[in-house]
């Protein structure tokens, strides 16, 4: 029997760099029935958490200025409970480095819709645990 998906509405953050992805992942998390936020860069995210809170954020590996890796070691060193599921164009040599930060998963892209849904109900769910 698999994790029962939380009964609130899920808010997610959508950090990518590339203006298509961020659309895309808005559209699809909406479709789901969550309330998403999308940010153009970690910085525009990490300022943002001072008026927002989220239960998951889609964060992109590579981004310029600020990488998703500082943007993850950031949220730790704040202390932001936040599950984090970071999103990879790249092979998968930087998976260790994530989950090391505290990210729950590394997903490459592209991510189909269901295997989306199902990450990030279950990162939601771990979260509440």
């Amino acid at each position: 029997m698999g994790a029962q998906p939380p009964a609130h509405r899920i808010n997610v953050a959508i950090v990518d760099d590339d203006a298509a992805v961020r659309v895309a992942l808005r559209r699809l998390c909406e479709a789901f029935g969550w309330r998403a936020i999308a940010y153009a860069s970690g910085r525009e995210f990490l300022d943002s958490l001072a008026e927002e809170s989220f239960d998951c954020v889609l964060l992109d590996a590579q981004m310029p200025g600020m990488a998703g890796l500082e943007v993850q070691t950031c949220l730790k060193e704040r202390g932001v409970l936040v599950s984090t599921l970071v999103l990879t164009g790249s092979e998968a040599g930087e998976r260790e480095r994530y989950l090391a930060a505290g990210a729950l998963e590394v997903l490459r892209k592209p991510i189909g819709d269901h295997e989306l849904q199902s990450a990030v109900e279950a990162a939601v769910v771990r979260r509440e645990a």
